[in-house]
């Protein structure tokens, strides 16, 4: 069992590094999101980042893109909540975190997934 223990974390390390330098090599921004995020800037609208990623993942995309000011440090993390995504409960927190109404919320999502379970 020791064997196993010691084995878990090595290959856990292993795929994190391979990760992080995966991140800075071949990380590029989608078209037009800049122009987005400064939209979103100029109308003044409130933001946060709602992912399943772990939290040192989630910093490290969101730095690599140049979003870290863009969203304020404001990153919700589905492990840090009751249930992570799909379940709506990252974006409650998010909700609650601006202090505002899902009513008057607009959701950018990669996996349709995610925004199914929401609505």
């Amino acid at each position: 069992m020791e064997l196993c223990l010691i084995q878990i974390p090595s290959t856990w390390l292993f795929f994190e590094n391979c990760f992080k330098g995966l991140v800075k090599e071949k990380v590029v921004t989608i078209k037009g999101l800049y122009k987005l995020t400064k939209w979103v800037e100029d109308h003044g609208l409130k933001r946060a980042a709602v992912t399943n990623s772990p939290r040192p993942n989630a910093e490290l995309m969101i730095s690599t893109l140049g979003l870290t000011d863009f969203f304020h440090h404001n990153i919700i993390i589905g492990d840090e909540c009751e249930h992570a995504k799909p379940a709506p409960d990252p974006y409650l927190k998010a909700l609650k975190l601006l202090n505002v109404s899902k009513d008057h919320t607009f959701i950018c999502e990669v996996l349709l997934l995610s925004l199914t379970f929401f609505f």
